[in-house]
């Protein structure tokens, strides 16, 4: 095989058939690569959104939640005291999926700029 030297390591640019590609070339972009940005990662923005949503959530049902909720007499349990049981589990779920976001971003981050 006859490969063309570029430097001194021997690297040559080759498309994805493998032919070779000029020189004047391999520093432009690809055509049709209009977007500056990658698309945001779904799963990220979901997870920004579950976020968004448990942490008012929790929070709202804590302060406006009835003070003296406890299971009936009846035997049932109320949904009130359910969710009201549950209120601390969810902003902490909540706080922690927004920590986890901002260290993931800053990975990220620190990534592409070292």
């Amino acid at each position: 095989m006859d490969q063309q030297q570029s430097g001194t390591i021997g690297f040559r640019e080759v498309d994805r058939d493998g032919n070779h590609v000029p020189a004047e070339l391999q520093d432009m972009e690809p055509a049709g690569t209009g977007r500056s940005r990658p698309a945001p990662n779904p799963f990220i923005v979901v997870l920004w959104l579950l976020a968004a949503g448990l942490i008012p959530g929790g929070t709202s049902v804590l302060l406006n939640g009835p003070m003296a909720v406890g299971p009936s007499s009846s035997g049932g349990v109320p949904l009130a005291y359910l969710v009201f049981t549950f209120a601390p589990q969810v902003l902490l779920a909540g706080f922690a999926t927004l920590i986890f976001l901002l260290f993931w971003h800053a990975w990220h981050w620190q990534r592409r700029r070292g």
